[in-house]
């Protein structure tokens, strides 16, 4: 449990379904997650400026040297929106306008101002919100979580993945 981890568990756990969270360090919320501080863009198009699905998609591939795998990017663009969304529903507490709405700001060479950020802590703040709905899933029961545990194979069956072999750090 990271970042995607945490909010996958936890999102997982609002749906009813039984999940147990793995993770390396003593705490999710230690995960390097939380060295991404600029902020995460969204094609939102809050600003009016013509900000499209296929702008964020080219300025993503081309911050990237033109190396990234353009599916991935593309399906990234898309669901750009409904992460922001699901950010804000588990608590993180982004910038806002004086009216209410979510602020941007240009960041990273951007086209527009597409950036969703929390001051200078945006990974954090996305770590916390996301620990935060873990946890709530936690004391609900339909998370368990196994800190301190390192996953060492995928258990495969039948070509789909069935499980996992991980071993706990502290007893081995």
């Amino acid at each position: 449990t990271g970042l995607a981890g945490g909010a996958a568990a936890a999102s997982l756990g609002e749906l009813g379904y039984n999940v147990l969270s793995f993770c390396y360090q003593d705490s999710p919320r230690r995960a390097h997650s939380i060295a991404a501080q600029g902020g995460i863009n969204a094609a939102k198009n809050y600003r009016n400026d013509g900000d499209s699905v296929h702008r964020l998609f080219y300025d993503t591939i081309k911050g990237g040297d033109f190396r990234a795998r353009e599916s991935n990017v593309h399906r990234l663009a898309e669901l750009s929106v409904q992460i922001i969304d699901q950010c804000v529903a588990q608590g993180v507490p982004f910038a806002r306008e004086y009216g209410g709405l979510l602020d941007t700001r240009s960041f990273g060479g951007a086209q527009v101002s597409r950036t969703f950020y929390a001051r200078g802590q945006t990974g954090q703040q996305l770590l916390l919100g996301a620990y935060q709905a873990m946890a709530r899933q936690i004391h609900a029961g339909t998370v368990k979580s196994h800190p301190r545990t390192e996953m060492l194979d995928l258990v495969v069956s039948d070509g789909r993945a069935r499980g996992i072999v991980a071993r706990d750090l502290v007893t081995g």
